[in-house]
């Protein structure tokens, strides 16, 4: 039951002789569902305004005119008395689904949604006991191909509108329509706009019949059939949480498992379908050594023997890691860790964005440094004032937070889209600016130019420095809006008004793509976007904050666990920093070992793998890195594990296992405990869990984490909470001498 807040005054009534409890503005639906009693519904989603068009939700509230009332439009009053089983409602309802089913087949056993369909469901609960309509039903052409994935059985439509609304006003997107009128009202594609929404998958999930199906599950299986296992998407950094449906050893399905913090109960096609990988009949199932020049397969025993044989006829400074995105902290933290302690060597990195140092403010006297992270938090963003994306394009990368971004906007949020590529969502921003590729940073620059110039900086940390800014603003000079319009073919006026907006906001979260620090140019932006949000206040603060947009599933949590150069797990500087990802495939080792990664992708030419003389791969499949490999090991899928993923706000969250291991092939952490006591570590781990208890009294940021503290929503760890690495503004918000900000160029 909802708790009482100091923002929202509560209101109470009785639903069907229980006294209930609720915000203001809450409506009688909610409030019932709160309280533990079913009321039916269709046209209703607690995501989308009400419409109060399937007329299913009917109650009886007492002293309201023309009774029955619809309860998903009707919001509560203090003292409102409502009954929800009353002859009255009954007969109502009963009415309803007569009307539903007049033209509904009855063909429940064939149909791909029976048991799980609502209409199946309020009918054997609400409905008439037969039907009194005794004439042809009518019919159309089946399926009809609304996208790639999507098919639409035209017949089986409620015209409950949530498919069509969805569209419209949460993804933004053209595709869905209404058609026809009264009787004849059906969905259709609008003839001008091909529904090809990211997000169509959603409208397959809200459907409460079977008129909207994935091609992909079609006539598949049966619910009862599957196993339903709650975890997390694999396929961004965004960290949506998923249920996982598996059929024996397949995986049939992903379904959207709503944590308001993170996806808002949504999930994009990449992620609901991208489950290809598990079920490929292709995966590696046993070891390969390479033997007169071939890939062999071998038994465990010998591939393992195999790699640390290889391994140790190298010096530490001739082996290097390269560790994965994909694999989770528990994995990731062994990798560095059998590098480290096993191999002795700091080698170690994964492929990511361009950022200064992790380490770099440890020689001011802290013991770590702030992570490169976006500081605010994904819930947040539906408050933000201003949104700026700066080489970001969220719809291709971090589909989800592209919905929460327009959810901002229909909160009042103003965008501003700063990029070198045009996207999807260029359409409804406030304002687009269209640069060269690489002068994100410049941009960046110039913003806090202005900032400065204009003594528009705010906030504690700009008045603790106030008397030094001068000097940063000096370094800034050739960043003027004019100079910078120039080059860019912008307004000067455009970019000042965007650096006002940005320090006069409530709320300003300013964030660009990882990879979008990999562009020429680009080498110094995030750096440049934390001087512009320190300067403006919008690190900290509520419904603010600035950073990456991360790329894959656990880009965080890699870093989080020292799979980087420079530190160790929980940024801990090193004394002796490694070679990164580029030295390394550059020539600089002799032997690699690569975990749940593909370089060969990265490399202009990959050839050179061949020259190593050793390289170890472990993967579900046979990569392009891995066809150089001397040693493959078939590793498992995150369907097939267990773990923890980190997503870019943070946030830590539980994998779950959802279906047998694949014969043959093993967990990555499980290889790495194997080769570890073959090096003479003496790895006792038992699950992934004796991992995550070493984690947590090893890692400050993750400090008393554990399995069952993750739950189902998960724990965010706090870069500003006085841990050890917590950093950027440990240091009391001095200046350096040199005049530049905490981590900045």
């Amino acid at each position: 039951m909802s708790q009482p807040t100091n923002d929202v005054p509560m209101v109470n009534l009785t639903i069907d002789g229980r006294q209930v409890t609720v915000p203001k503005g809450t409506v009688v639906w909610k409030a019932a569902q709160l309280a533990g009693i079913e009321i039916p519904i269709y046209c209703y989603h607690p995501k989308m305004p009400p419409l109060g068009a399937c007329r299913m939700c009917f109650v009886e509230i007492e002293k309201m005119p023309k009774p029955p009332q619809t309860s998903c439009t009707t919001e509560v009053t203090e003292g409102m008395v409502v009954h929800t089983d009353t002859e009255l409602v009954k007969k109502a309802r009963q009415g309803t689904l007569e009307f539903l089913l007049i033209n509904h087949p009855l063909d429940c056993p064939i149909c791909d949604k029976g048991g799980e369909c609502e209409l199946q469901d309020f009918t054997l609960r609400y409905g008439p006991g037969a039907s009194r309509f005794d004439l042809k039903k009518r019919h159309f052409q089946k399926p009809i191909p609304v996208s790639e994935n999507v098919l639409l059985d035209r017949e089986r439509c409620i015209a409950c509108q949530r498919c069509v609304r969805f569209t419209q006003d949460i993804a933004r997107e053209p595709g869905l329509i209404m058609e026809e009128r009264g009787f004849r009202t059906m969905v259709g594609v609008d003839p001008n706009a091909p529904f090809d929404s990211i997000f169509s998958g959603n409208t397959v999930e809200m459907c409460p019949v079977g008129a909207l199906t994935a091609k992909s599950y079609r006539f598949m299986t049966r619910p009862w059939e599957l196993r339903r296992t709650p975890s997390v998407c694999p396929g961004c950094a965004v960290g949506c949480n998923v249920r996982v449906d598996v059929r024996v050893d397949r995986v049939l399905r992903l379904m959207s498992r709503t944590n308001d913090a993170i996806d808002d109960g949504w999930l994009c096609d990449r992620g609901r379908w991208g489950y290809a990988a598990v079920n490929d009949p292709d995966r590696l199932r046993v070891p390969l050594v390479r033997k007169n020049g071939e890939l062999r397969e071998v038994t465990w025993d010998e591939a393992l023997d195999a790699v640390a044989q290889r391994l140790r006829t190298l010096s530490p400074a001739q082996i290097g890691g390269i560790g994965s995105t994909h694999t989770t902290n528990e994995e990731a933290y062994l990798f560095q860790k059998i590098l480290r302690d096993g191999l002795k060597t700091n080698n170690i990195d994964h492929f990511h964005g361009v950022f200064p140092a992790a380490s770099m403010n440890a020689s001011s006297g802290a013991t770590g440094a702030m992570p490169w992270v976006f500081t605010g938090t994904i819930a947040g963003l539906d408050h933000a004032q201003e949104i700026i994306l700066l080489g970001a394009d969220p719809y291709q990368q971090q589909p989800v937070l592209d919905l929460r971004i327009k959810k901002a906007l229909r909160n009042g949020a103003r965008l501003t889209v700063i990029s070198a590529e045009p996207s999807r969502i260029d359409r409804i921003a406030h304002r687009v600016m269209r640069i060269k590729s690489g002068g994100e940073a410049a941009i960046a620059r110039t913003l806090t130019q202005v900032v400065v110039a204009e003594h528009l900086w705010r906030g504690t940390f700009a008045e603790v420095n106030e008397t030094q800014l001068a000097r940063y603003g000096e370094r800034l000079k050739d960043y003027t809006p004019e100079r910078i319009a120039i080059a860019f073919g912008l307004e000067a006026e455009d970019l000042r008004t965007v650096a006002r907006t940005i320090a006069g906001a409530h709320g300003a979260v300013i964030v660009y793509d990882e990879m979008t620090t990999r562009t020429t140019g680009n080498e110094t932006l995030a750096a440049d976007v934390l001087d512009l949000g320190l300067l403006t206040d919008n690190v900290t603060q509520p419904n603010a904050g600035v950073g990456p947009l991360f790329s894959d599933a656990n880009s965080l949590g890699a870093r989080d666990m020292g799979v980087l150069p420079d530190v160790a797990p929980g940024y801990r500087a090193l004394a002796k920093p490694g070679l990164d990802y580029a030295a390394m495939l550059g020539g600089g080792v002799r032997g690699l070992w690569v975990m749940g990664a593909d370089p060969a992708r990265h490399m202009s030419d990959p050839a050179a793998l061949a020259k190593l003389e050793t390289l170890v791969v472990q993967d579900m499949r046979l990569t392009a890195t891995a066809q150089y490999a001397h040693v493959v090991l078939p590793a498992l899928s995150y369907a097939e594990k267990t773990g923890s993923f980190t997503n870019l706000e943070r946030c830590v969250q539980a994998v779950r296992r959802a279906m047998p291991p694949l014969p043959g092939a093993r967990a990555d952490w499980e290889i790495l405990r194997a080769v570890g006591n073959r090096l003479g570590l003496n790895w006792t781990y038992r699950s992934p869990s004796d991992i995550t208890k070493e984690i947590a009294t090893s890692v400050p940021l993750y400090a008393d984490l554990t399995r069952e503290a993750l739950g189902s929503q998960g724990q965010r760890w706090n870069f500003a909470g006085g841990r050890e690495a917590d950093g950027v503004l440990s240091d009391g918000g001095q200046l350096p001498a040199n005049g530049s900000l905490p981590l900045s160029h």
